[in-house]
């Protein structure tokens, strides 16, 4: 299978009526949602939204319309339990809101190939072949998206080159995965929901089952 790393890992909770003043430090400490050790390195707290940033890279925003939590780091915390508690968390302290659907999405990178190989991987291995290819100066690049929706949850695959823009200009690096498992819920259905955001590090484990299966 294609060695990959696990760039950042996420919980999305769309609902409705959130009240985004509702977040901050102190909110979520005094309540038991977040682990009392963490560090706070930035707070943001608008009418439309609300941002709680710790040093481990746990971010914490609150839109009118959807809760999210996202590991930026996830080399550094136990995202597979922590990511969950906390969400879980949160939801059963606001239980009044109207929650819906919930999205567990994951963004993988690979180191090799790298730059132009890499985007030829793609389109060699994926692409039929054809004068398409050829038009103009010949196509460069592509990107991918393998959608499994036939049953919940789904799951959305999206798979192409990572371009890196610095002062120097923009680089070509590896396989960029962004991946997505959706399911629907009903308001009432709250241990379903649970059971379903517990269910983070499993749903990574099905991806890479997935990725074997790829010829790549």
């Amino acid at each position: 299978m294609l060695p990959v790393k696990l760039d950042n890992v996420s919980i999305v909770v769309i609902s409705d009526s959130n009240n985004p003043r509702l977040l901050n430090p102190d909110f979520l400490e005094r309540n038991k949602i977040v682990p009392k050790e963490w560090k706070v390195k930035d707070v943001l707290v608008t009418p439309p939204v609300a941002r709680v940033l710790y040093e481990n890279g746990v971010q914490i925003v609150l839109e009118e319309n959807r809760f999210h939590i996202v590991s930026q780091r996830p080399d550094m915390v136990s995202w597979e339990h922590e990511l969950p508690a906390i969400a879980t968390s949160f939801l059963d302290m606001l239980p009044h809101v109207a929650y819906r659907s919930v999205g567990l999405n994951y963004v993988f990178l690979s180191d090799q190939p790298k730059g132009v190989e890499a985007e030829k991987t793609l389109i060699d291995k994926f692409l039929k072949r054809g004068s398409w290819l050829d038009f103009g100066q010949g196509m460069t690049g592509v990107t991918l998206e393998f959608q499994y929706r036939a049953t919940q949850p789904q799951m959305n695959v999206k798979i192409g080159v990572l371009e890196r823009r610095d002062s120097n200009g923009t680089s070509l690096e590896g396989f960029i995965f962004t991946v997505n498992f959706h399911h629907d819920f009903k308001t009432e259905e709250t241990k379903e929901r649970a059971s379903y955001i517990k269910s983070i590090g499993q749903k990574r484990t099905e991806f890479l089952q997935f990725l074997e299966k790829l010829p790549l």
